[in-house]
């Protein structure tokens, strides 16, 4: 058995363990841990069976390739703990191998990004997002369903319980771009924290950090993919709460997004917009959520692909389990929508 290192790492911290509580929880001492993951000591096969006990993975699952943390772009409502970073950095990089696993036996779409360099093309973001609309040959006004718009053009969409990141971008070992949202968020922070992570595959990927607040650029982008000024503003002009809702359940975006919309095109004042705002945090809108007044979208290109190994090539769960070097608990959890990860959850 030849054991990889760099998975025990990768597993202890997608379960959100330290090395000290990897070494309660298997009984190896945490010195033994730490030589171990840094190369220094080789593991016998008692130990890792150990480790995968303690951490319910396979043995084989360390045995794989070495692991390439993702990398890429994330939005987040706050800052997060380096311990909680690293675990859901981990889940999305085996969440990501899955993928390059199973793709093998699938025709996937064509990847289709556009590419948008300010500092070569000029412009802003809205006009990248514009930019994007005709490339994609989007109609005028609202996208009704962004999720399937982004899967068709070759981006894969993922589900995941990322705590209290909102969304993370990136591409796979296979050069597919993937998005990540996390499932705990509103129907309406889903859709624009996928526009948002869209505007960082066009804007920023692969290019040199240039000083400029690329959150805020990615906000700008997803605004106007959504919401283009010019087909929403003359909906805008007489904005109250009671027209907000009817915006939003239209535009399938949030009320707040919409208000901030009005206010950057001048159709209402910086006061009207402040006292929107603490309307909004007074009924508890920008802590919990806005009310849900649509159906969360749902990517289908990692169910289709799990459904055509199961119906198609008659892989049984036990199998899938086996090929991907998961316990049949996270199969569950990631692929058949039994546990957490994959469950949208309404605040």
């Amino acid at each position: 058995m030849k054991f990889n290192e760099k998975t025990l790492t990768l597993a202890r911290e997608s379960r959100g363990y330290t090395q000290k509580q990897l070494s309660e929880k298997s009984g190896v001492a945490q010195g033994t841990i730490s030589k171990i993951e840094l190369g220094q000591l080789s593991a016998p096969e008692y130990l890792i069976e150990l480790f995968g006990k303690a951490l319910n993975y396979p043995v084989d699952f360390f045995t794989q390739e070495p692991y390439f943390y993702v990398r890429g772009h994330y939005r987040s409502k706050q800052s997060v703990s380096d311990k909680a970073s690293k675990m859901y950095l981990a889940k999305m990089t085996i969440v990501e191998r899955i993928f390059t696993t199973l793709q093998t036996a699938v025709e996937l779409p064509e990847p289709n990004v556009p590419s948008w360099d300010i500092d070569v093309d000029g412009g802003s973001p809205a006009m990248a997002a514009l930019f994007v609309r005709d490339k994609w040959k989007i109609p005028k006004g609202r996208i009704n369903n962004l999720t399937e718009l982004v899967e068709d053009n070759g981006i894969l969409v993922m589900l995941l319980d990322l705590g209290e990141k909102d969304g993370f971008s990136t591409y796979s070992d296979i050069k597919y771009p993937v998005i990540f949202l996390n499932n705990r968020r509103t129907s309406d922070r889903l859709r624009f924290t996928l526009a948002h992570e869209l505007g960082h595959l066009v804007l920023h990927w692969g290019r040199k950090d240039h000083g400029r607040d690329e959150e805020q650029e990615a906000h700008e982008f997803a605004s106007e993919l959504l919401m283009p000024s010019q087909d929403i503003q003359p909906y805008l002009n007489k904005l109250n709460s009671s027209t907000l809702t009817d915006l939003k359940r239209y535009w399938k975006t949030s009320m707040a997004s919409i208000a901030r919309k009005a206010k950057d095109l001048g159709t209402i004042t910086q006061d009207q917009y402040y006292y929107m705002m603490k309307g909004f945090s007074a009924n508890g809108y920008r802590t919990f959520g806005e009310p849900e007044l649509f159906e969360p979208e749902k990517p289908t290109i990692l169910s289709d692909i799990v459904e055509l190994y199961v119906n198609d090539l008659n892989y049984t769960k036990q199998e899938l389990a086996s090929l991907l070097h998961l316990s049949l608990d996270d199969l569950d959890e990631l692929l058949f929508n039994k546990a957490k990860l994959f469950q949208i959850s309404r605040n």
